[in-house]
């Protein structure tokens, strides 16, 4: 009874604060339900040629490219692609995002002035006025907001969380499940139009500007070639004047290649010589202890197996070996061939057509260089497909993202408990005015008690600070023990007694 008699008067504060959940738990209705899908794209090894002005696949020359900082900065790359401005426009124009709302019902209507009174208040705190959106910008911002891309990594062992595959996961969002999963699979579809539209884009600009080099090729190679005519008709050189020059320059090139391969040959046989050293310092066999404890007893195995360096050297040794006899072998070649045949000399005339001639040279050597690139490039155009391709398809989800209902509930159990505290207090005041404020541990019945003390104190009578206090009273009405009777319907405190025998 006294536990209910304690309780009794805070009954406000679960009541205010239950009803204050119920209510912010069906307000929650009221907000726009958001929903998330998610898709896969495969970014190929050779989508280094997104980030290639050149339109071509410099990862089969640089194998190296295809590592885990590559990987990380490709997807990176597209995620950025995938949250641009560009691809939500592309996703507004397919889906019709921007086409008026048919919605209709109460619901619907109290859901829309929900979502207006929330934007606003939040535009007018933040800004201080709320502007009017247009339908389709307010789609795209919805459409960017709600787009995010990233690339999965490993989800165990000791690389866990570690991006490195080249995998990336595309989401998107939606008031309804279905819109969610077609947003999704439209920006997947958009991302591999851009980057496919991008590489073709890139690599025809390549092509042309190849073409206009082999162009300028060809014209340089026919200038420099009519020049030679022109130069042996005005100097009446004969062919066979033309044949000593061609000879001479083939002497030359022998000169030239004899040259280098002596250079190579004395590189291989320095590389030779330190490995034969390495070979000599180093152990066939490595040998290798192992104890092995059972209980009480141990036993040491001692394993003798071969050098994996000792047959590294050796396999180094034996390719060295090849190329020495390689080069040896052309070295005396060439020699043969430039003692059959001997320098010639050449006059003024003959030494200026030799200039031209290795003009003309150098020329047709640039011209088959760019004509080279040029049909690489134009291969690649042909035969080069989207740089991602689609994994799988976004699905329709069960549940939405957002409101978080359990949030809503618990603010408005929180915010009720506090209404309720400050309603139980209010109406406990009103009742007795000397209830002292919140925070204050006076209470009013030990405050009359120690004014009385101090009153009787104060007199001839002695120090009666020891007086009881009062006990808890009920309904305002006088209690047995208390210092106060009931005289003509009021409450009167008795008369001091004499102690010297007076009243």
């Amino acid at each position: 009874m006294t536990t209910l008699r304690a309780i009794r008067p805070y009954w406000q504060i679960p009541f205010v604060a239950l009803l204050s959940a119920v209510l912010a738990f069906a307000g929650s209705f009221l907000v726009s339900k958001q929903y998330t899908s998610k898709t896969r794209l495969l970014i190929h090894a050779h989508d280094v040629t997104f980030l290639n002005s050149t339109g071509t696949d410099p990862s089969r020359q640089q194998p190296t490219l295809t590592d885990a900082t590559l990987s990380q900065a490709l997807a990176q790359t597209y995620a950025g692609v995938a949250t641009s401005r560009t691809v939500a426009i592309a996703v507004v124009d397919r889906l019709r995002l921007d086409a008026p709302d048919t919605g209709h019902g109460p619901i619907h209507a109290l859901e829309k002035a929900a979502a207006l009174t929330y934007k606003c208040t939040r535009a007018f705190i933040t800004y201080g006025y709320c502007a009017g959106v247009d339908r389709r910008e307010k789609a795209i911002a919805d459409v960017v907001s709600g787009a995010d891309a990233e690339q999965l990594g490993a989800t165990s062992g000791a690389a866990a969380g570690q991006p490195g595959s080249y995998v990336l996961e595309v989401s998107g969002s939606g008031r309804t499940g279905v819109e969610a999963m077609q947003v999704t699979n439209a920006l997947a579809d958009e991302l591999v139009s851009v980057s496919a539209e991008r590489f073709r884009t890139t690599a025809q600009a390549y092509v042309k500007a190849l073409q206009k080099q082999v162009d300028l090729a060809s014209a340089d190679v026919t200038s420099r070639s009519a020049a030679v005519a022109k130069y042996e008709t005005d100097h009446g050189i004969s062919a066979a004047d033309a044949q000593q020059v061609l000879d001479a320059k083939s002497s030359d090139t022998l000169q030239a290649d004899l040259r280098n391969v002596k250079a190579d040959l004395a590189d291989n046989q320095a590389q030779l010589a330190s490995v034969e050293a390495s070979i000599a310092a180093t152990a066939s066999t490595a040998t290798s202890d192992q104890q092995i404890t059972t209980g009480r007893s141990g036993t040491s195995v001692t394993t003798k197996e071969a050098n994996p360096v000792y047959s590294s050297l050796q396999s180094q040794k034996a390719v060295l070996k090849s190329k020495v006899k390689g080069l040896q072998a052309r070295q005396s070649q060439l020699e043969l061939q430039i003692a059959d045949a001997p320098p010639t000399d050449l006059n003024a005339q003959q030494a200026r057509l030799a200039e031209l001639l290795q003009d003309v040279d150098l020329a047709k050597g640039n011209q088959t260089a760019l004509t080279q690139q040029l049909q690489k490039a134009q291969t690649e155009v042909a035969v080069s497909e989207s740089e991602l391709t689609r994994i799988d398809r976004a699905g329709v989800p069960a549940y939405p993202v957002a409101p978080k209902r359990y949030l809503y509930l618990a603010i408005g159990l929180l915010l009720g408990g506090l209404a309720g505290g400050a309603l139980t207090w209010r109406a406990r005041r009103r009742q007795d005015p000397n209830l002292p404020e919140p925070g204050s541990l006076e209470d009013p019945d030990r405050q009359a008690t120690r004014e009385l003390s101090a009153e009787l104190s104060g007199g001839e009578h002695g120090d009666l600070s020891d007086i009881p206090e009062p006990a808890p009273s009920l309904n305002g009405h006088p209690r047995a023990g208390s210092h106060e009777t009931l005289v003509n319907g009021s409450s009167q405190r008795p008369s001091p007694v004499d102690n010297r025998g007076g009243a």
